[in-house]
């Protein structure tokens, strides 16, 4: 479950768009700069419907660690 609702983010995204501040829409609705960053990159891709999904994608999409090395194939 999700700590913030769908009516609550799609606020916070398209006021940002408004003021252009990320400092002052932080303040103004009470969360952290990761997560309005999050959702105002996720708005600008997808709108409303992947500020739904906003988890399941970033799930998806994990980044490999670069200071993991895989092991070479021995033939």
């Amino acid at each position: 479950m999700s700590k913030y609702t769908l009516n609550f983010k799609y606020q916070a995204a398209p006021y940002y768009h408004q003021v252009h501040s990320q400092q002052r829409t932080k303040w103004y609705f009470n969360v952290s700069r990761t997560h309005l960053r999050r959702w105002i990159a996720a708005y600008r891709q997808g709108g409303i419907a992947a500020l739904q999904h906003l988890q399941a994608a970033s799930m998806k999409t994990k980044c490999k660690n670069p200071f993991i090395t895989d092991k070479p194939e021995h033939n």
